[in-house]
Parts: C-alpha cells; sequence; structure tokens
C-alpha cells in the first residue's frame, strides 16, 4: 500500500477540504433520458443532456476522489508515517493530484455536450467553431468553443453566468493550462521530483557572454502544495458551475413537463 489509514480526526480533516458532491451526483443519476424524451419530439437533443449531465458529475466524483488520495498521501507520509519522508508526500501527492486535473478537464467536456445538447445549439456551436479556427488557426476544447459562444450569443442565459465563473477564475484557468502542458506538452517541473529539464535550447546567451549551465536541471514551477492550491478551488468552482446547470435543466424539464402535466420530481 502506499499509505497507512488515517485516524478518524485527521480523514475528517482532509474531507473538509473538498467540495460535497454527492447531492449533484444522486440528483444527476435521477433523470432518465427514456422518460424525457416522452415529453420531447424525435430526434431532440434535449435528453441527451441527461446522460452528458451524468458522465460530468461522475467524472467530478472521480476528481475529487483523486484530489482526496493526493492530500490523503501528503498527510499520511508528512505527518503520520513513523518515519516521514518528503519525497514520498511529493511523488503520491503529485500523481494523485494530476489525475485530479486531467478527470477535471474531461467534466469540463462533458458539461460542455450537457449545454450543447440542452439549448440544441449543435450547428450554432459547429459553425461558430469553424469561424473562430480561421481566424486562429488552432484547435480548441469544446468546453472552451461552447463557452465563447455562450458569451457573445447569449450573455444573460443562466448557463451562461455559470459557466463565467469558471472562465474567469484564475484557479480554472491555470488547472487547465496545466492539464494541457501535462498531454500535450512538457509536464509541468514540481519541485522535489528530482531532477529535470524543461524541452529548450541549453545555450544560454546574456549581455556579456554565452554559455551552457551544467547539472541541476531547471528550476520547477510548482510545490505539490503550490498544484493543491490550484486543483482544489477549480474542483470547487466547477461542482458549483455543474450544480447550477443541472438545478436549471430539471426547471427546465419540469415546466415542459408541466404543460402535459407530468411534472419531475425536483431531486434537490
Amino acid at each position: 500500500m502506499s499509505r497507512g489509514k488515517l485516524d478518524k480526526e485527521t480523514a475528517a480533516r482532509v474531507e473538509k477540504e473538498l467540495p460535497d458532491v454527492l447531492d449533484v451526483r444522486t440528483a444527476s443519476l435521477r433523470l432518465q433520458p427514456d422518460f424525457i424524451s416522452r415529453g420531447f419530439p424525435p430526434g431532440s437533443d434535449i435528453p441527451i443532456a441527461a446522460v452528458c449531465l451524468q458522465d460530468a458529475t461522475s467524472m467530478l466524483e472521480e476528481a475529487r476522489y483523486a484530489l482526496l488520495e493526493s492530500l490523503a498521501h501528503i498527510v499520511w507520509h508528512r505527518e503520520k508515517r513513523e518515519t516521514p519522508n518528503e519525497s514520498d508526500a511529493v511523488f503520491f501527492g503529485k500523481f494523485y493530484a494530476d489525475d485530479a486535473a486531467l478527470r477535471i478537464y474531461a467534466a469540463g467536456e462533458h458539461l460542455a455536450n450537457a449545454i450543447v445538447n440542452i439549448l440544441e445549439i449543435k450547428k450554432e456551436v459547429r459553425e461558430f467553431k469553424k469561424q473562430k479556427l480561421v481566424k486562429k488557426k488552432s484547435v480548441v476544447s469544446k468546453q472552451a468553443i461552447v463557452g465563447n459562444y455562450l458569451i457573445e450569443n447569449n450573455p444573460s442565459h443562466e448557463i451562461t453566468k455559470a459557466i463565467l465563473k469558471l472562465k474567469e477564475s484564475d484557479e480554472w484557468k491555470k488547472t487547465r493550462k496545466y492539464r494541457d502542458d501535462w498531454v500535450h506538452s512538457k509536464p509541468p517541473i514540481v519541485k522535489g521530483m528530482g531532477i529535470e529539464y524543461e524541452r529548450r535550447n541549453r545555450l544560454k546567451v546574456t549581455a556579456t557572454s554565452i554559455g551552457i549551465s551544467f547539472g541541476g536541471g531547471d528550476e520547477p514551477q510548482y510545490t505539490v502544495d503550490d498544484l493543491l492550491g490550484v486543483i482544489k478551488p477549480a474542483l470547487f468552482l466547477f461542482t458549483e458551475a455543474v450544480t447550477e446547470i443541472v438545478e436549471y435543466y430539471v426547471d427546465f424539464l419540469n415546466k415542459n413537463q408541466k404543460r402535459e402535466g407530468k411534472a419531475l420530481q425536483n431531486p434537490y
């Protein structure tokens, strides 16, 4: 095992550092796409949103678990084991924090797909993406495309307001960038993980000299505590956003069902 069992007091302390995702997960599981489909025309995308929201909350739950393990490993190896070991605390803390960052990003993609289906804007988002790619000549994530589309075309919508909190958050931006670098480039260097190098030319040019430094590697971008200080707030913000969108979807379905005399039970 990579860590021992934490005592109840310490485990409770770790739990308090993370958001409660059980309510929104339970609410999403009560959304039944087959039942929802009865209230909409054949071919409607709206019932598909229920599945996307379940996928988003499933990934949210997994991201929370990953961060829980990151925190628990750090506490165990720093405070609870017989001989504290900072190297193990950093290794396992980073390992699970990386996993959380990847899953938070995936949850964001599922949420973006839910929004597209709730608002039935697949065609509009597709055209918007084409326009942006022509201008920027780069591929961006579904969540970025959907967010930018809503901000430009429907800024006052409740869903837009919910995701705007994410878009404007430094922690959310840094978590996404960490994930992007981790996947597409050099994974960010974390202090305590040994000697690592950036992917760059080693020749250093200054105003007075040209030379190469030997040994020591490159400077880390994060400590493991810095990393958690970014990802934890991002998880809280995402939990809030997905909760607001699930609530919006349930209210939307209820209004639609009431017209037929069959209101859904609010899962909150």
